[in-house]
């Protein structure tokens, strides 16, 4: 892969065999004004201005024009202009940044000015009645800092011993401000520690009752000035334990057990009770899924690994009938579950369970959740055997500061600043598990309590529960556990899609046959099978298909490209399944389109045999065979061995006993009708164990002739990348041995090479993938070869530098050299016409595209009212494409864009691909209609050639449209669009 030049935004792709894709990018803007609804903007009247000043000279059209103004921080400040005749006003405001247009069409533009705004001009732009634009001049802005005041003061606060409080404040005047709070003690305003910040909040006791405070604010502009005092209340006892009944308890562990397991196979999973196979539910224990809009819903085993948004399983773990006591007022509490669940590390490599949780809250606010835990532990140096853990008591998480309420309580167990200290040989080490390293990068670093993780170093889950210093850090921090009394939270169970719909057959379907499409859903639903033209729909029923099998007697050409779904509902709501793509295709019979060549190889080399087979139903590549004869056809064996798809059988090593053997490939389909290829022959070369090259026909070559030649490498293994930026590929050519042979300096001064390369180039890859074998075709030209002068096929190993594109040869080690035989020079008394022409020095041929670097911003128009829809056009950038390669490969450019600032989708977003100037046998991409289906928010075409076009320069361009609701509101919106090209 080649990559692309950034400095001039050109990309240049050179290859042999594979293609190689390449992305640049343009950055789309959008201005959406407050226009009156009924007003249409001139499509002129709607360009966004340029991000640099423009000078403009004075508008001798106004009669009044924006004037400079000097305002305090804060204040309102109203410009102002007056052109009889305007119909449409665009106020621009321009600072160091470039400038912007401004919402609103009016004479007069009034804002509320802050210092960010000194310095800045503003200046407004008209239309008049013909539509012609003038512009104003520009008025400065100066903005005064005024010096900072307490807007609104902290408020008296009343809280529960051993809860938070809380203080605020809200300042004026020119920020940025400073804080301090104070504290009165013993009749003097003190300063607290820390407390330097808008807010001041701190967990209090009962000692706190009665305190006073207050904060200084200031800024850069004045005197710091004290805000009014604020009284606070401390309120200690009261209430009562009162019993509770049908608590529950719901924790998800930590974001580890969120997603992918740490060996980034299958899912870490819950599962109700303490054996190892999954399990929903069991007693007083359910695992559930929290999805988006925040509510619950049941799951199966088949989709306890089906994250409940994004990457994330959002699974917990939810206990009900908890019972115990509680004070509301006191937030005192301990309340006892019955039941287990067990957490499935690895995707139940490593399995440990939670049973008979209790939790106990204290009067100050602190607490521990505490349970009886057990499994099984797995070590990483042997993680296939496992041994039992026994069962014992342990602190799973404790608290600092509870806010217990009469519904519950939202818990964060502690972690931050824990210490661990691991056991050894039984004794509790004096060295922290979390080096000081650790500590001093990482300001959160903690761990979970030290029970809990003593039992973890014997699941052999270590680490995973403190500080390592180690990327998966932060999501080893414990989840919030949730406490609800006197009900359980509500569970949906719609309906699971456990299999979405498939089919046996192969695809394309055989018209005028049976078709089964089957899919499996879990729980008592409302089945109902759909059809559609798009996979967006619009969907409609299929008669009579309600159960999980849909049944189509007969397949016509009308299922062709159709899509079907099902649908499934209850009472909790419905699921919908993936959609799958029927394609159907008359019935024809196994044959070969094209049959297979004969076979030159080098004896222990690689060798391919390529055909193509056609039919439907489908071939089965499991029925793909080679066989072999030795006796000119007389009996045939199987060629064991090797590897066959549907287009090739691959010999992985061709034994030097094949030279002279027929072959033939026999083919079955999927129903077992057979058909069988015509004979080829094997023609095998003894190996020397060196680099070699093979050339036929072996005989001698005429000169005045144009002689096609096949080339067949072996035992070339090209080197992988010398550092990071040179890479080896292999040269072959045909060569005048006055210029090279082996052992001299590499040259690209050859006589011929083949179409097959990339300029003589093939690349490490290739080689690599083929064991270091190749068979490509050279021409060698009419008139190109003299008598007197020796000529044969070489090949060397080329280095390039991929950061400035040199080549150097200086390699010898895969240096090799097969002579090419001329015909006998003519006899004496014939004549000999020579004549000389200059050699023409051919280019290796590029693929390079280019946008330019210096403007890569297309400015669409300013947003028309279009009744339904607001709309905004423009022109894509030229796009030049350029190839020169030869053969002239396939390529195509196509663009992707992504979502819109403020949170537009790039669904609304389309264009009309063109071809501005031809070459390259470029040709237009398909029209992507704004707002219809993804939009451009999916990959669209540009422009693309087909294989064998002629060599050329093509410029693509597009047509943008943009088609936005008409509630979006006035802004300036910007997406990028990133421009891929495959080559």
């Amino acid at each position: 892969m080649t990559p692309s030049r950034r400095a001039d935004l050109t990309v240049r792709s050179r290859y042999p065999l594979s293609r190689a894709a390449h992305a640049l990018v343009a950055v789309i803007t959008v201005l959406v004004g407050a226009a009156p609804a009924a007003a249409t903007r001139p499509t002129e009247a709607a360009a966004t201005p340029p991000t640099t000043k423009a000078e403009a000279a004075t508008d001798t059209g106004f009669t009044a024009q924006p004037q400079p103004q000097t305002a305090p921080d804060g204040s309102a400040v109203t410009f102002s202009a007056t052109y009889p005749g305007a119909v449409l006003y665009t106020w621009y405001r321009t600072d160091a940044a470039g400038t912007k247009a401004l919402p609103g069409n009016a004479a007069t533009y009034t804002f509320t000015a802050t210092y960010a705004d000194n310095g800045a001009t503003y200046s407004v732009r008209v239309f008049d009645s013909a539509f012609v634009q003038h512009r104003s001049d520009e008025a400065k802005l100066t903005v005064t800092p005024v010096a900072a005041t307490v807007t609104e003061p902290p408020h008296d606060a009343s809280v529960q011993a051993y809860q938070s409080a809380r203080f605020t404040v809200t300042a004026g005047g020119t920020s940025p401000y400073t804080y301090q709070w104070q504290r009165l003690t013993a009749g003097t305003w003190a300063d607290i520690a820390g407390a330097s910040k808008q807010d001041y909040a701190f967990k209090t006791a009962p000692a706190d009752d009665g305190a006073q405070f207050r904060v200084l604010v200031g800024n850069a502009y004045g005197p710091r000035i004290a805000s009014a005092p604020a009284r606070l209340d401390v309120t200690s006892g009261g209430g009562s334990l009162d019993p509770v009944a049908h608590a529950s308890l719901e924790w998800g562990i930590n974001t580890i057990y969120q997603g992918g397991n740490p060996a980034n196979s299958g899912c870490n999973f819950f599962s109700a009770g303490t054996q190892a196979p999954f399990q929903p539910r069991q007693g007083n224990v359910r695992i559930v899924h929290r999805l988006p809009d925040g509510s619950a819903q049941g799951i199966s085993d088949a989709t306890k690994c089906i994250p409940g948004s994004g990457t994330q399983l959002n699974q917990r773990a939810l206990f009900t009938e908890g019972a115990g006591t509680a004070n509301p007022v006191t937030g005192e509490a301990t309340i006892k579950w019955t039941g287990a669940f067990t957490a499935n590390a690895y995707s139940g490599m490593v399995t440990w369970y939670l049973k008979d949780p209790v939790l106990t809250i204290a009067a100050d606010g602190t607490g521990t959740l505490t349970a009886t835990s057990g499994g099984m532990g797995s070590s990483r140096a042997n993680p296939g055997t496992q041994e039992p853990i026994a069962a014992r008591t342990v602190t799973v998480a404790t608290f600092d500061q509870v806010l217990l309420t009469t519904t519950g309580a939202q818990i964060s167990p502690s972690f931050a600043g824990v210490d661990y200290f691991p056991l050894v040989d039984g004794k509790r080490s004096t060295t922290s598990a979390i080096s000081d390293t650790v500590k001093k990068a990482e300001p959160g670093w903690g761990s979970w309590p030290q029970s809990f993780v003593d039992f973890q170093y014997e699941t052999g889950l270590s680490t995973y529960w403190h500080s390592s210093g180690l990327a998966g850090d932060a999501d080893k921090l414990p989840l919030d556990i949730t406490v609800g009394f006197n009900a359980a939270p509500v569970v949906k169970d719609v309906p699971v899609i456990l299999a979405n719909p498939s089919t046996a057959a192969a695809q394309p379907y055989v018209e005028g046959r049976g078709l089964t499409v089957t899919a499996d859903v879990d729980g008592d639903a409302d089945l109902r099978w759909e059809r559609a033209s798009s996979a967006a729909g619009p969907w409609t029923a299929i008669d009579g298909a309600t159960t999980e099998t849909l049944t189509i007697a007969a397949v016509d050409s009308s299922w062709n490209g159709t899509y079907v779904r099902v649908v499934a509902t209850n009472g909790d709501g419905r699921a919908v399944s993936t959609a799958v793509r029927l394609s159907t295709a008359p019935y024809a019979a196994p044959a070969f389109a094209k049959q297979p060549a004969d076979v030159v190889a080098v004896a222990g080399n690689r060798a391919v045999v390529s055909f193509q087979l056609t039919g439907n139903p489908a071939i089965d590549a499991g029925k793909v065979t080679l066989e072999r004869s030795d006796d000119k056809g007389a009996t045939w064996t199987a060629w064991t061995g090797v590897t066959a798809t549907t287009a090739d059988i691959t010999i992985a090593a061709v034994p030097a006993d094949a030279n002279g053997a027929q072959g033939r490939v026999v083919a079955e389909n999927v129903e077992g009708a057979r058909t069988t290829s015509g004979v080829f022959s094997f023609r095998v070369f003894a190996s020397t164990g060196k680099p070699q090259l093979v050339v036929l026909p072996d005989g001698p070559v005429d000169p005045g002739k144009e002689t096609a030649l096949t080339i067949v490498g072996a035992g070339f293994p090209v080197p992988d990348w010398a550092s990071a930026t040179q890479t080896y590929s292999l040269d072959v050519g045909l060569f005048d041995a006055q210029v090279w042979q082996p052992g001299k300096q590499g040259t690209r001064d050859w006589v011929a090479t083949s179409p097959d390369s990339s300029s003589g180039q093939i690349y490490h890859d290739w080689m690599a993938m083929t064991g270091g074998t190749f068979t490509i075709g050279l021409r060698v030209p009419a008139g190109k070869l003299q008598a007197g002068h020796t000529y044969g096929i070489g090949a060397f190993l080329r280095l390039t530098d991929i950061s400035t594109w040199q080549d150097t040869f200086g390699n010898r080690s895969l240096d090799a050299w097969t002579p090419i035989r001329l015909t006998t020079v003519p006899a004496d008394g014939s004549q000999e016409i020579v004549v000389e022409v200059p050699e023409q020095q051919e280019e290796p041929g590029e693929f390079l595209w280019t946008i330019d670097a210096t403007d890569r911003t297309v400015t669409l128009s300013t947003a028309e009212n279009k009744g339904d829809y607001l709309q905004s056009t423009g022109d894509l950038k030229p796009v030049k494409v350029t190839d020169t390669r030869a053969g002239g490969p396939a390529w195509s450019v196509s663009g992707v864009a992504g979502p819109f600032t403020g949170g537009l989708p790039a669904s609304y977003l389309g264009w009309t691909p063109a071809v501005a100037t031809a070459g390259a046998g470029a040709q237009a991409g398909t029209a992507v209609t704004a707002g219809d289906g993804d939009g451009l928010g999916a990959s669209a075409t540009l422009g693309y050639a087909a294989d064998g076009h002629a060599k050329g320069t093509a410029v693509l361009g597009a047509r943008m449209d943009l088609r936005l609701p008409v509630t979006t509101a006035p802004g300036t919106y910007s997406t990028m669009l990133t421009l891929t090209a495959l080559s």
